[in-house]
């Protein structure tokens, strides 16, 4: 570069103009040097466009920009750079990116490598968006909660079989075609049914009814939106009510992904918590919202005295706190008698009041909820 630095030293000697027509003429015939605004030098292989001058300055720069201008000028992109142009570079606020046709205006290889990575990168976001999406899908119809699944270890132990180390390369085979979502979600079904913790109290032919009926399911998941219950991150997904511990509004809940099912409403203190706490990565947060017009069952025990017209005080005491009688079973070991009734009721606060008229009939010394025996 000692020529330059001779040029440079003579600009002294000469006025501007003459400068920069020596500096145009002395120039290789392979390279073009051209300035910044701010008169620094960036030397480009001979043909080069805006668009190599923007990445020679910074790669942010070449993939934000939307136009140039040359000695002041407006020119299109595949203009070709002369030795002594000043190039300004006109950026977007945003990185737009490159398109795929800039690839035939460049001429450098930083350009030209610039370029690439980023639609390769592109590519592998279109494609990990895709597969997330291909994938819920495939998860959903199988009756199960797609972003509860996709954040649980359980998908990530299936990755890991599958194959896969990073969750974006998992989802990038999906979405380039290379795995098949349904098998993904029949794999994550599998291993659901083979852990299952808590036996379900609906057969496998009810089960598999409940898998093959799409119709079935959406009407047990319009059904749910009756419930006032809301899951945290899930939107459209079958919900049930444990019949183990028959959850009312008011009652502290939890959510368990269940096989086939959706999601089941539990009680926190229902009996078979513990065993359900064998799989923590099933749980997810539900919690009762608003205003339904929906009765829940409840199995209550009325422990008394046995004495004359006592069914009749206790059926009356349901009917004055709005509680509907579904089913009776008395069973009398005299002097006591122990009646299960099977009600129905709007909330936990009506069950509360509920309750405590029961126990203030003559001769009943406890009435209390029962989680039901079958």
């Amino acid at each position: 570069m000692t020529w330059l630095r001779q040029l440079l030293e003579a600009e002294g000697d000469q006025d501007p103009e003459e400068f920069l027509e020596s500096l145009k003429v002395d120039l290789f015939e392979d390279e073009v040097f051209v300035f910044t605004p701010r008169g620094e030098v960036k030397n480009l292989s001979a043909g080069s466009t805006p668009l190599d001058f923007a990445y020679a300055v910074h790669t942010d720069v070449g993939h934000r920009c939307v136009g140039a201008k040359v000695n002041g000028k407006i020119v299109p992109l595949h203009y070709q750079l002369k030795s002594g142009d000043i190039v300004e570079i006109l950026t977007a606020k945003q990185e737009r990116g490159p398109s795929r046709d800039w690839l035939a205006l460049v001429r450098t290889s930083r350009a030209r490598n610039k370029i690439r990575a980023f639609l390769k990168r592109e590519r592998r976001d279109d494609a990990e968006r895709r597969g997330r999406e291909q994938l819920q899908d495939a998860i959903r119809k199988r009756g199960l909660p797609p972003q509860r699944i996709a954040a649980s270890p359980l998908l990530a132990d299936v990755t890991r079989e599958m194959g896969f180390r990073k969750a974006d390369d998992f989802y990038i085979a999906v979405g380039q075609g290379k795995i098949s979502p349904k098998t993904v979600a029949n794999k994550v079904f599998q291993r659901l049914k083979q852990g299952e913790a808590v036996a379900g109290d609906e057969t496998e032919a009810r089960l598999a009814g409940v898998l093959e009926g799409r119709d079935e399911r959406q009407r047990r998941t319009q059904e749910a939106s009756a419930y006032g219950i809301s899951v945290k991150g899930v939107d459209d997904v079958m919900i049930r009510l444990a019949k183990c511990c028959r959850p009312v509004p008011g009652d502290p809940i939890v959510g368990y992904v269940s096989l086939g099912r959706g999601i089941t409403i539990h009680r926190e203190d229902c009996k078979n918590m513990n065993a359900l706490k064998r799989s923590p990565e099933r749980f997810t947060e539900v919690e009762w919202e608003g205003d339904n017009a929906t009765s829940y069952r409840v199995e209550l025990q009325v422990d008394a005295w046995d004495r004359t017209r006592l069914l009749e005080d206790l059926s009356r005491t349901f009917a004055e706190t709005g509680v509907n009688i579904i089913e009776a079973f008395c069973s009398t070991k005299h002097p006591m008698v122990k009646n299960r009734f099977v009600v129905e009721v709007g909330d936990s606060e009506q069950l509360r009041q509920c309750v405590g008229r029961l126990r203030n009939v003559d001769s009943v010394f406890d009435a209390y909820r029962v989680t039901p025996t079958a």
